[in-house]
């Protein structure tokens, strides 16, 4: 017989596996046609783990022809100095298969040698060359007649053999003679080849120490007191087999009928020493029956740690035929404790998954995860998505994913809220533009209302993290005023983090501003329309204004100037009001009302030049707004129920003679209003007198219409004869309190008559 796994004979199977073929000329060993049968014949009926597995043959005059497991022959392991765990695990598989043919079928092997036996892809060792091998039952044993025709028959011939011939072997105990073989292959295993028996005897060489007395024992020229392989196997659990590689290999065949303690002790014990085993013995031993032991439930969710620590040393063809399909059936299992183990394993294998597979296959299953009743199983869940979700397709990532993530987001476990937070903040760039407009913001300021402080953290820093994906005007006007709650949070880790996240946002903020342009309008030309000078006024108040407040309120007059330029001028030339009073009783009489918060127009004589004078303001009062209580001074028109009552002092109602609201000749009230500015002049301008009525002398009779509105002259600029001089800073304080008080009389004034003529009433 020889090995030949390369020549034409070569055979597969039907899912391309390899395989070795053995072939027999029986043209030119005639002689020995009688052997090869025998083995061909031994081999189809002889079933057992260590021996060398049959898988199909033929037998015809010329040749005979089986295909076996792929295998080489033992020689080239012991040449390349075996791993000793290897060795040991050898002696144990060949006493094992010999006891099973000694004891328990009752026929002699008659062949135990290096040349009979061959080792798989693992290292491990399987018994061959049945030659020789026969029953004892038989009338008449092919060992007894063609004992001498087997390779090397005479060197390994046992003492009674040598001195009666093979016939002896039927009078001497079963187990005998493949005893005496075993001892030859121990001493061969460890020394290498031996010439004679008695070099057997003599030189122990490497053969351990613990192993030496039953290696003596095997060797005994007696047949009656020779010890036997079942003896072989007993002597050495207790002693030379009693270490973690053969241990752990008899646990792994029996694990079906181990207990279920047994079985979560033994893998604790694997994950500590698998890294101490050969690779290739634990890629192709110890991985098959673990994986074995994980799909059909005796290994259970503790074998797949040991079988993803053996999968770090296989390639990705062999990963995924070996690991992939068991791991991708396990998830549709319903026992939990296998689901958590996937989930808590899925970096380590996720990555040899095809995508096809991860969506149509695993993500199914995985998503059960988010509604199970058990909050350790919805928690894994959410942790497993951030591996899983490269693998996902947009559909899923982006409507039935979020659709579990905003359900979990408001679970009772606030673990749970936290982790679902930090999650959708880590695979927010897998999601599209569109999904990241509408679920971003909703979803982490809703973190930060959590009553679970380490929400409002989680969702603090994925706000941080995900900044990039926000516009301007969603930052300032919904994601910071949601974080400025959290500066005053009563726990300071939240408030820390809360002021590391608003600066981000404040920073991107700020660096947007400095990229807009200074204002929104377009620029003005200079026209020959009517609204030249009212324009140049505008102009020429931002430049008054920027004066008077200073470089710290540039900004500011530039805003008040934009706002006046957009409400004064007209293609008229006349003031517009937003608001106007309705009071239409004659087109020609109709008035609006001036902003109280616009400066009045002074018409210089000097140059024909017109500019806006401001009222002196504080100096030091560098915010642009007043401080007194009927503030709000930048508001441009006013209505009836303009709502500033609450910010001024409340007047009280002093009866008052018809002629305080009559207009006088001598009373200069409508030219001396001033709200922003203008100073007010004894001498009546030309401006108002062209557009008041003389006062009637008749007698006076009020008929019970509406109050006469405030004429819109009083708000027109006057003229100056002379320039302003300059004053000091108290001076400009003064003058400041006295126009305030003014204007607050003035308002109470306006007031009373648009409550209906109290002054008429009277009367």
């Amino acid at each position: 017989m020889k090995t030949n796994p390369s020549g034409p004979c070569i055979m597969a199977l039907d899912d391309g596996a390899p395989v070795s073929v053995f072939t027999f000329d029986c043209a030119k060993n005639r002689d020995k046609i009688a052997l090869a049968r025998n083995a061909f014949k031994r081999l189809r009926t002889m079933r057992h783990p260590d021996l060398l597995r049959y898988i199909d043959g033929a037998e015809t005059d010329q040749a005979i022809m089986f295909v076996t497991d792929p295998i080489e022959p033992l020689s080239n392991q012991l040449n390349q100095d075996p791993d000793s765990n290897l060795t040991l695990w050898g002696l144990y598989k060949v006493a094992n298969a010999l006891k099973f043919l000694n004891n328990d079928c009752g026929m002699v092997h008659g062949n135990v040698q290096v040349s009979s036996i061959f080792i798989n892809a693992a290292g491990e060792w399987k018994l061959g060359g049945f030659e020789l091998l026969s029953s004892m039952k038989d009338e008449s044993p092919l060992i007894l007649t063609l004992g001498g025709l087997a390779p090397e028959a005479q060197r390994y011939a046992t003492p009674e053999v040598k001195k009666s011939g093979w016939t002896v072997i039927k009078d001497i105990p079963t187990a005998a003679t493949d005893s005496y073989h075993l001892g030859c292959l121990i001493y061969e295993t460890y020394n290498n080849r031996f010439d004679t028996t008695d070099r057997l005897l003599t030189q122990r060489g490497n053969i351990p120490s613990s192993m030496l007395d039953i290696y003596r024992a095997l060797l005994r020229p007696s047949p009656a007191n020779r010890a036997d392989a079942d003896a072989f196997l007993d002597e050495g659990l207790h002693s030379f087999f009693a270490q973690d590689f053969v241990q752990v290999n008899l646990f792994l065949e029996n694990i079906s009928i181990k207990e279920q303690g047994e079985r979560e002790g033994f893998f604790r014990k694997l994950d500590n020493v698998i890294d101490t085993f050969p690779n290739e013995f634990s890629k192709y031993k110890i991985l098959p029956e673990l994986v074995k032991a994980f799909e059909f439930g005796s290994g259970g969710a503790k074998a797949l740690g040991a079988i993803l620590k053996i999968g770090e040393h296989l390639d990705n063809q062999e990963y995924e035929k070996v690991i992939v399909d068991p791991i991708v059936r396990m998830f549709a299992s319903p026992d939990r404790a296998i689901r958590v183990t996937l989930l808590e394993n899925m970096p380590k294998f996720i990555e040899h998954i095809p995508n096809k597979a991860v969506h149509n296959q695993i993500f199914p299953h995985v998503a059960t995860g988010f509604t199970d009743t058990v909050p350790i199983i919805r928690e894994q869940t959410i942790k497993s998505i951030l591996v899983i979700v490269p693998k996902l397709n947009d559909r899923i990532i982006n409507y039935d994913l979020l659709k579990y993530l905003a359900k979990l987001q408001m679970d009772e476990e606030p673990g749970i809220r936290t982790n679902t937070t930090i999650c959708l903040g880590k695979i927010t760039k897998h999601l599209n533009d569109g999904t990241r407009k509408k679920v971003l913001v909703p979803a982490f300021t809703r973190g930060l209302r959590d009553g679970f402080h380490h929400a409002r953290i989680a969702a603090l820093m994925a706000l941080m993290a995900t900044s990039e994906y926000y516009d301007p005007s969603e930052s300032a006007g919904r994601i910071v005023p949601s974080i400025s709650q959290l500066l005053i949070d009563k726990e300071k880790t939240v408030r820390v983090q809360a002021f590391k996240a608003i600066h981000v946002f404040i920073t991107r903020l700020q660096e947007h501003a400095d990229t807009m342009p200074e204002t929104a309008l377009e620029p003005i030309t200079a026209t020959s329309s009517p609204t030249s000078n009212t324009e140049a006024n505008v102009q020429a108040a931002g430049v008054s204004m920027a004066g008077v407040f200073g470089e710290a309120t540039k900004g500011l007059a530039g805003w008040a100037v934009s706002s006046l330029n957009a409400r004064l001028a007209t293609p008229s030339g006349e003031i517009n009001n937003p608001s106007d009073l309705t009071h239409n009783d004659n087109n020609n009489n109709q008035q609006e009302e001036r902003p109280l918060s616009a400066p009045i127009s002074d018409s210089t004589k000097q140059g024909g030049s017109s500019r806006l004078n401001l009222a002196p303001l504080k100096m030091d009062d560098t915010n642009g707004w007043d401080n007194d209580n009927n503030g709000n001074n930048d508001l441009i028109g006013f209505e009836e129920n303009d709502g500033w009552e609450p910010f001024e002092t409340p007047i009280q109602s002093v009866p008052e003679p018809i002629t305080a609201i009559l207009p006088s000749s001598t009373h200069n009230s409508r030219a001396a209003i001033s709200t922003f500015g203008g100073s007010a002049s004894p001498a009546t301008s030309p401006a108002t007198s062209a557009v008041s009525k003389p006062i009637s002398k008749a007698p006076m009779k009020l008929a019970p219409s509406k109050p006469k509105q405030l004429d819109v002259s009083t708000f027109v600029s006057e003229e100056s004869n002379n320039n302003t001089p300059t004053i000091s800073k108290e001076e400009k304080r003064a003058e400041m309190e006295r126009r305030r008080e003014e204007r607050r009389q003035r308002m109470a004034e306006l007031r009373e008559k648009k409550k209906g003529g109290i002054g008429a009433k009277k009367i």
